[in-house]
């Protein structure tokens, strides 16, 4: 029995010998090319303008500007397998943070706390997608938000089209909308939120406008940016 016993553990100890726990091994970033440039120091600053009105939910009354400055630091997350490079977010109004940049699978997506609503999943675009496509995801992490469930319904509104912001001229640009809802009580989805997002390839965001129905609108505007 004990002879027995010891060729037991004498042959589980060579079996896992071999065994490794998989080593968390991020993918490159995403190149200074794509849609989405996730190469270390990059970095981008804008205005941010919040208006809202006084019946509204959250403690921003009239209009706010604020200035944003994202870069890149070189850090990964692992959100459920989904491997993001994280952004350092500075804040004049409201200090600092970090947001997430996904690309993977041609789907490039914004991980980041979004006032009034909390930690959002934005998809920015799929960049073999042509105008019109549609397509359906959970913008929380846990499919629920305050417990009721949510989705989004993105839609590549143009592609490849030309835009001036703040001054600045960008080509090769893809306008995606995206409609936030929510299902409280199985009454049915329902709009909480609409947003407008534009993105140039080489460049990343260059504008994002939000309406968040009876909460407040933003616009993010990009006033300058260095991609390395």
């Amino acid at each position: 029995m004990h002879r027995n016993l010891t060729y037991f553990i004498f042959f589980l100890a060579i079996s896992c010998a071999g065994c490794k726990q998989a080593e968390y091994i991020p993918p490159p970033p995403a190149p200074a090319a794509s849609y989405l440039p996730q190469t270390y120091g990059s970095t981008w600053t804008y205005r941010d303008s919040l208006f809202g009105q006084t019946t509204d939910t959250v403690p921003v009354l009239g209009v706010k500007i604020d200035t944003l400055t994202y870069t890149i630091n070189g850090a990964t997350t692992d959100f459920n397998s989904n491997i993001c490079y994280n952004v350092a977010v500075a804040s004049r109004l409201y200090g600092n943070s970090i947001a997430y940049y996904l690309v993977r699978n041609h789907v490039y997506a914004l991980y980041q706390s979004q006032l009034p609503l909390g930690f959002l999943i934005t998809n920015l675009l799929v960049d073999t997608a042509s105008a019109g496509y549609t397509w359906m995801v959970d913008p929380d992490l846990h499919t629920f938000y305050n417990g009721s469930p949510i989705q989004s319904i993105n839609t590549i509104q143009e592609k490849n089209i030309t835009m001036v912001v703040a001054g600045q001229t960008f080509k090769n640009v893809i306008h995606t909308s995206v409609n936030l809802q929510i299902n409280q009580n199985n009454t049915g989805f329902r709009n909480i939120a609409y947003f407008d997002i534009y993105v140039a390839k080489g460049i990343g965001l260059i504008e994002k406008v939000a309406y968040y129905y009876g909460s407040m609108n933003d616009t993010e505007t990009l006033l300058n940016y260095k991609i390395k």
